[in-house]
């Protein structure tokens, strides 16, 4: 950026940018929502194959890939850049598109990624190019937004660069943690979608679980590592800080990660910079990141100092639990003293030896309002009095397990108004997506897409009411739900209570800031944002085959001031969008591309057969 010049050291990482004639900065406590530095262009390619993984000792040949890699490849770039990617789809029987994970996508709604909402699928060998600003910084991911397809492989870290709340030396490379099946999630989704291991930094061990596949397995990867210098803290030299940044991409399961012996500095979450806090674990639910800076000084466990040794090998157990009734995995856990132990933290490069430290003590339960008081955003917000009515909007969930639910063969849950006389499970139509239908007059819309409109002005407040005490159609467990195109503020959160409108009490001085909040189990979480983003935006549970079977809904965020954006029949992204969606639907409505099709059998004399073919979409399409 002319003019300035980077001024971030490791024991002063909250500036970022300065100009050294003006004095001017980009620091930490720069308000992104208004201001960023101009930064420049970076081009990325991703081609998109079917593949074949090995990620924990069983071999998966259903698997579909970026670049060829698992995970994807590292996605990168400065506060301020404007992020171009190629995709090119070279499946040779799904569609794709790609959701960058909490871009704001501030007026590029149509780069947002979801299929049947901002832009129709890929076809397969078809390209789109999607082109962001990074308004924002900190670590997420991308993903497919095609059904349930990124479990089979299509996940990967981003990472914006920007200033930090607190000192570090060294920076790690972005760690994902994950659960895994060892199969298709599009053969899951039909059965119970259990899920049989756990990844950490895209690797696992079998073998660690049950489930009756461990006699099948191969050669074993050799687990997550990470290393630190072993420098002796002293008055001139103290020990090296360093920044990790964990993001959860699993299909069901929410984790709570720990290094044995180690304390973490929590300095972001969900590309929100907080003030420092200290702690020994963190939840971190599907969707949801968090930066963490680890000093390379073991500590002894005060609560139990004989129990919790420092070793003398320098080597510590990286653990990923899975927190109560937040996942499938548990019936799977073969050895519970040791199933957690996914990683190792080592202080000499050339140990192979396993650790032999002791846990600290992890509360397992699946909550994040523990950190509610803690997460303080570096960035205040003072959150104005909600224009959709005077406490908000109501939305329950509906776990429908066991009903008739409809309309498609997968469909159990739904987001449902208190008054609600009728089920609405969530349903794309991949071949209309609603990009294309901003100019529609009226609130008449297709009964499945289940639209909200919320049109109000770029000062004001929405208030979303999320219900999981719901008696009629109860649920069992948490669930993250997610909104794009925003940043949200949890004003209220509460386990196992029931919500009640009349002693409503938000928090409105700079609550905790996100863009994943875990829903608690018969409880409720308020959630609030500016509509100060016009378009058209996905809220859905990131549980996948929850999404799958219906727990969406879209907000139709300012429907005059986006159709301005994006004028009808005069607009370059209007055009391409046709465009996308004509390569798809020829692709998608020709028979031989149904299941199973006979794509791949065109010397048949009966090709191209249809018989007992199935259309593509049977779930919502998310």
């Amino acid at each position: 950026m002319t003019g300035f010049k980077s001024c971030g050291t490791p024991d002063n990482r909250s500036c970022w940018l300065r100009n050294p004639d003006t004095g001017e900065e980009y620091n930490i406590n720069t308000d992104y929502e208004t201001k960023m530095p101009q930064g420049i262009t970076r081009v990325y390619h991703l081609n998109i194959t079917d593949g074949y993984i090995n990620a924990n000792g069983l071999d998966f040949y259903g698997a579909k890939l970026f670049n060829d890699l698992w995970p994807g490849p590292l996605i990168e770039a400065c506060w301020g850049d404007e992020v171009e990617i190629h995709v090119h789809n070279h499946l040779i029987h799904n569609g794709t598109s790609i959701h960058w994970h909490g871009i704001r996508q501030s007026q590029t709604m149509h780069m947002d990624g979801v299929n049947g909402i901002t832009q129709c699928p890929i076809a397969p060998q078809a390209d789109f190019v999607y082109k962001w600003n990074a308004t924002q910084y900190g670590t997420s991911w991308y993903h497919s937004h095609y059904s349930v397809q990124y479990a089979d492989g299509l996940q990967a870290p981003i990472t914006i660069h920007g200033p930090t709340s607190f000192p570090y030396d060294e920076a790690i490379e972005p760690i994902t943690v994950t659960d895994w099946a060892n199969n298709s999630a599009f053969e899951n989704i039909y059965r119970n979608p259990d899920q049989e291991d756990i990844l950490l930094g895209g690797l696992g061990n079998i073998t660690r679980f049950t489930g009756g596949k461990t006699a099948n397995t191969t050669e074993i990867p050799r687990g997550y590592e990470i290393w630190f210098d072993d420098i002796e803290p002293n008055p001139v030299t103290r020990a090296k800080r360093y920044l990790l940044r964990l993001i959860n991409t699993a299909f069901d399961t929410t984790f709570i990660f720990s290094i044995d012996n180690h304390n973490f500095t929590v300095v972001e979450a969900d590309f929100v910079p907080v003030k420092p806090f200290n702690a020994t674990s963190i939840l971190i639910a599907i969707g949801q990141r968090y930066h963490v800076i680890v000093e390379a000084t073991p500590v002894v466990n005060s609560s139990n100092p004989a129990a919790n040794p420092l070793p003398d090998d320098g080597n510590y157990w990286i653990r990923t639990w899975v927190a109560k009734d937040c996942g499938l995995i548990s019936k799977y856990i073969g050895d519970e003293e040791n199933y957690m132990k996914t990683g190792i933290l080592r202080y000499d490069n050339t140990s192979t030896a396993d650790p032999s430290t002791t846990a600290w003590d992890v509360s397992l339960d699946c909550s994040d309002t523990v950190f509610n008081d803690l997460l303080e955003p570096v960035v205040p917000w003072t959150v104005g009095d909600p224009s959709n009515g005077k406490v908000g909007e109501q939305f329950n969930i509906d776990d429908l397990r066991g009903a008739s639910a409809g309309p498609y063969a997968t469909s159990f849950f739904s987001f449902e108004r208190p008054d609600s006389k009728e089920v609405r499970p969530f349903q794309t139509s991949y071949g209309n997506p609603t990009f294309l239908n901003l100019d529609n007059v009226g609130d008449e819309w297709p009964n499945g897409w289940v639209v909200v409109p919320e049109n109000y002005t770029d000062t004001d407040w929405v208030y979303l009411v999320l219900n999981s005490n719901n008696q009629n159609h109860p649920t069992f467990g948490p669930h993250p739900i997610h909104l794009h195109g925003h940043d949200f503020a949890i004003v209220q959160q509460e386990n196992n209570e029931v919500w009640n409108p009349k002693v409503f009490k938000p928090n409105k001085k700079n609550p905790p800031r996100r863009d994943v909040v875990l829903l608690p189990k018969n409880g409720f979480a308020v959630i609030a944002f500016k509509t100060d983003n016009p378009g058209v935006w996905l809220m859905h549970c990131h549980i996948a085959n929850h999404a799958s079977a219906g727990l969406s809904l879209q907000i139709m965020e300012r429907q005059a001031a986006a159709n301005v954006i994006w004028p009808p029949g005069d607009s370059k992204a209007l055009n391409e969008a046709h465009t996308l969606c004509a390569s798809w639907n020829s692709w998608a409505y020709d028979c031989k591309n149904y299941w199973p099709g006979n794509l791949g059998n065109e010397s048949d004399p009966n090709y191209p057969s249809c018989v007992d073919a199935v259309n593509l979409q049977n779930d919502s399409g998310v």
